[in-house]
Order: structure tokens, then sequence, then C-alpha cells
């Protein structure tokens, strides 16, 4: 049998208890606001980053034929060199494997 850090807790888990009921009571007397989120985490709806489809082509040529590592085609491009992996992975899935 384990004992708890409060000697009186076990008043309150008994639901037809004195304190149980009381503090039932005074809690249903509380009224909270209800809060509906539009949005868990709200922001901007379009946020400017990434690479534009129209320039995939170029930094699929840069990556593949000139064979420039991932992280100076992100750094001139601006986005992080995961940004580019996922890039060369999905034109390599969908078999663009032309720059033009």
């Amino acid at each position: 049998m384990s004992s708890s850090l409060s000697p009186i807790l076990y008043l309150f888990q008994i639901p037809t208890s004195i304190l149980s009921r009381k503090l039932q009571i005074v809690l249903s007397d509380i009224e909270t606001p209800l809060v509906i989120e539009k949005q868990r985490r709200p922001g901007p709806r379009h946020i400017p980053y990434g690479i534009p489809e129209d320039q995939w082509p170029t930094v699929f040529h840069h990556v593949c034929e000139n064979h420039e590592s991932y992280r100076k085609v992100a750094k001139d491009d601006g986005v992080s060199r995961e940004t580019i992996r996922r890039l060369v992975q999905a034109s390599i899935r969908l078999g663009r494997t032309d720059p033009n």
C-alpha cells in the first residue's frame, strides 16, 4: 500500500465524503467562460517561404547536374537544406530527372 503526500487526500477521493461534495458545490458555482478556439495555432495563412515551383528545375539542376551541396544551394535560395533534400527526393520519385 502506498501512502500519499497529503494525509487528507483520501477524504477527497471518496465521492460521497463531505469534503468531496463541498468541492463539487464550489466547482459548480464557479463560472468559467467557454473558450472556442478557431485555430489551434493562429498565424498567417499563406507564409511566403520555400521555393516556387517554377524554380524547382533550376534547383534540381544545381544539385544533380552541377553536384552542388544541399547546404550551398539552400544558402543561395534562402531555405533549409531539408527543403532542398525534399525537393530532390520528390523530383526523383516523380521521375523528373530532366531539369527542363
